[in-house]
């Protein structure tokens, strides 16, 4: 049999769920089959409370070996199910792009929990991996890293800016088949999330239900616009980056807040929109784009098409998808199985 699939492992900053998915680059891009796991309100508690103890080795925590053991049992859950669900044997598997739990991110190093020599050694498959500190050996800043993806999905010969709303929000500005650009540019879901947890007992606003609720503080707004308006391109972000901004989040009613901090996601995309020259079309995906609010205000921002990935991939599959790409160009390290 040729091994010719690619497997794509992702979680991404909001770490609420684990995506997967099987694809094939052969003559063009197919999806074959995809899935997803939750990982439950424990997890994500526990991993914000890592990263805001600043742990940067794993035997510094116990909490974090912990959370690492997690996520190994569960990516190897997916991977079965992937290949259940299909029918597809591991032979026919050429290697999978594991992405790992970031934990803290500079220009000079990155760290993320997650461990591919198990994963290699339990799917029997070769396993990419560590793929942004090896995007920092190779002269990049190991953010964003599906720039590449981005342009094998939508390189041709005219203007486009793909966005990803995650954790982060980062933007890929393609002038016709080449990535001129490509940066982390804001906030995406992080702040929101944040408010939303504390304040409503919900890991997300659903369809940014509660932000419509609220109205625009301009005090607080002009603040944090003031408190992001040195930040260049290209950049890579951490989210600890944006997690100081909470301390003028006081005396705020909590639905103004959600709508106030969807007003800077959606002024930061539309400033590297800006930036990039207004391209006539702009695609998104990831977890901002369920975000109906968020996605209204963008529109209101921006002229031209604006569209999600959905057409081509869905939307929640794209960094998983993205992950597989890397490791079919072999863009990280390799943690063989053994045979």
């Amino acid at each position: 049999m040729m091994n010719n699939y690619y497997i794509g492992i992702m979680t991404g900053t909001s770490a609420d769920a684990l995506d997967g998915c099987i694809v094939s680059f052969d003559d063009k891009f197919q999806l074959i089959e995809s899935a997803s796991i939750n990982l439950d309100k424990s997890y994500k508690k526990n991993y914000e409370e890592c990263i805001k103890a600043g742990f940067k080795e794993i035997h510094e925590s116990k909490k974090l070996l912990e959370l690492e053991n997690i996520l190994n049992e569960k990516t190897i859950e997916l991977i079965n199910i992937l290949l259940s669900n299909n029918g597809i044997d591991i032979s026919e598997i050429s290697s999978i792009g594991f992405s790992g739990q970031t934990v803290f991110h500079t220009n000079e190093h990155s760290y993320q929990i997650g461990n591919p020599s198990f994963i290699s050694e339990n799917s029997k498959i070769d396993v990419y991996s560590d793929f942004r500190n090896f995007d920092i050996k190779n002269g990049g800043m190991g953010a964003p890293l599906i720039p590449s993806f981005h342009k094998y999905l939508y390189g041709e010969g005219k203007d486009k800016l793909i966005f990803n709303i995650g954790g982060i929000a980062n933007g890929t500005y393609l002038k016709e088949n080449e990535v001129a650009l490509a940066s982390d540019v804001g906030p995406g879901n992080c702040l929101m999330d944040f408010v939303s947890s504390k304040n409503f007992n919900k890991p997300f606003d659903n369809n940014g239900d509660l932000a419509s609720k609220g109205e625009l503080d301009q005090i607080l707004f002009e603040k944090l616009i003031d408190k992001c308006s040195d930040m260049s391109y290209p950049r890579a972000d951490d989210k600890q980056d944006y997690y100081g901004l909470k301390e003028l989040f006081i005396d705020i009613d909590p639905n103004s807040l959600l709508r106030t901090l969807a007003e800077l996601t959606a002024q930061k995309i539309n400033e590297f929109y800006e930036f990039c020259e207004k391209p006539d079309e702009v695609i998104f995906h990831g977890g901002g784009t369920k975000n109906k609010f968020l996605m209204d205000l963008i529109n209101n921002k921006i002229n031209g098409l604006v569209r999600t990935t959905d057409d081509e991939v869905p939307s929640k599959y794209v960094e998983s998808a993205g992950f597989a790409y890397l490791a079919y160009l072999k863009k990280g390290e390799i943690f063989k199985a053994k045979s």
